[in-house]
């Protein structure tokens, strides 16, 4: 163990220079700031996303139980205050029926606006179709 000390200090002596290798505290402040910028979005849109899949549920019970465009409406409005969905209404479904009155496939589509940070807001487009 003597001799590493000694090894040490001739090195230190000749001039000779380790450089010090990782983070210093500016750049794993950036990284910190980069990460929150990234992830603070991601976050505030989960209660969303949840609702999204809260719709593509509702529409699949309403077609699944409903004869009709006015059937189609009310049980998505039911399953929609059930779910506490706020974004959408059975008034906005687009139910494409066939020859016989039967309901064939419905489409939904809307936006939802995320404040971010202060001004600045995420603005997300859903849609999808139920067969």
């Amino acid at each position: 163990m003597g001799q590493w000390v000694n090894i040490n200090r001739n090195k230190r002596s000749r001039g000779v220079m380790y450089k010090s290798r990782g983070f210093s505290v500016w750049t794993l402040l950036i990284v910190i700031v980069v990460l929150i910028c990234g992830i603070l979005p991601a976050v505030k849109s989960i209660p969303s996303v949840l609702e999204y899949f809260s719709v593509r549920r509702a529409v699949t019970f309403a077609k699944d139980h409903a004869a009709n465009r006015k059937e189609v409406a009310g049980y998505f409005d039911k399953q929609a205050q059930i779910d506490q969905i706020s974004s959408i209404k059975g008034e906005d479904l687009d139910v494409q029926e066939d020859e016989a009155g039967r309901v064939r496939a419905i489409d939904f589509s809307y936006r939802t606006e995320i404040p971010v940070y202060g001004a600045v807001s995420l603005l997300i487009t859903y849609s999808g179709t139920q067969h």
